[in-house]
């Protein structure tokens, strides 16, 4: 799949032209929208991102966490499977901070390090 390229949500320019990725950086890119979206949120696809709302209260660690993330990664159909998966709660900050590794359909690893989900409650 060929996608733009996208940092921070704004589109990437060069040389005065979008910029596109495909490959594993589109598929980690994707990933990375899928984490970093409510689920709900995108109301072209209600069924795509983080199910925030089961992150909410006192009773928050990092396999709640790391359940949500493989349930909301269940969602993309690219991926064959997640490899590696570790979640590091900050409880002061009521953020995650995640590293991964997972296989696409095609067979490509993606790695992912240093994803941030904040916005959590503790």
């Amino acid at each position: 799949m060929k996608a733009w390229t996208l940092e921070q949500g704004d589109l990437v320019l060069s040389q005065g032209q979008i910029a596109w990725i495909e490959g594993r950086q589109e598929l980690a890119q994707s990933v990375q929208i899928r984490l970093g979206t409510r689920l709900g949120e995108y109301f072209f696809d209600p069924n795509m991102g983080l199910d925030s709302e089961g992150l909410l209260g006192k009773q928050v660690t990092e396999d709640t966490i790391r359940e949500a993330i493989l349930r909301c990664l269940a969602e993309e159909e690219r991926i064959r499977s997640v490899d590696e998966l570790e979640v590091v709660w900050d409880k002061a900050s009521r953020s995650a901070t995640i590293q991964m590794v997972c296989t696409g359909l095609e067979g490509e690893e993606v790695r992912l390090e240093d994803v941030n989900i904040s916005g959590l409650e503790a």
